[in-house]
């Protein structure tokens, strides 16, 4: 006998009896589901570009409160004003870290012994 997928089932039951057919509950779960998904790549473009939250916020000027609560979409700000805050602090830090760092030489990041 075969075993059900018993999460997915009760998330489909739920999603019957108290979203579908109900335009302002379809869409809240749209807008819940689409934070979801930026809080998702912020996070993973953030670590991509190994970057702490805190860079981010410096980057971004936001807090690192706020980034951490966009991360896990507890933010309570407008979601569209800080995802082009986020947007403009990868572009700077691209431009500022990133590309500085690549057309550095071996000489430029080895340590030299210091003759006393």
């Amino acid at each position: 006998m075969e075993e059900k997928k018993r999460s997915s089932d009760a998330v489909e039951w739920a999603y019957r009896r108290y979203i579908k057919g109900k335009p302002e509950r379809e869409a809240s779960l749209k807008e819940v589901a689409g934070q979801a998904d930026l809080a998702q790549q912020i996070y993973d473009i953030r670590n991509r570009l190994h970057m702490t939250r805190e860079d981010l916020a410096e980057f971004s000027g936001l807090t690192a409160e706020a980034v951490e609560d966009l991360e896990e979409t507890d933010y309570d700000g407008d979601w569209d004003e800080a995802t082009e805050k986020i947007n403009g602090a990868f572009r700077q830090w691209f431009q500022n870290v990133i590309i500085p760092a690549a057309q550095m030489k071996p000489d430029d990041y080895s340590i030299k012994e210091v003759s006393a």
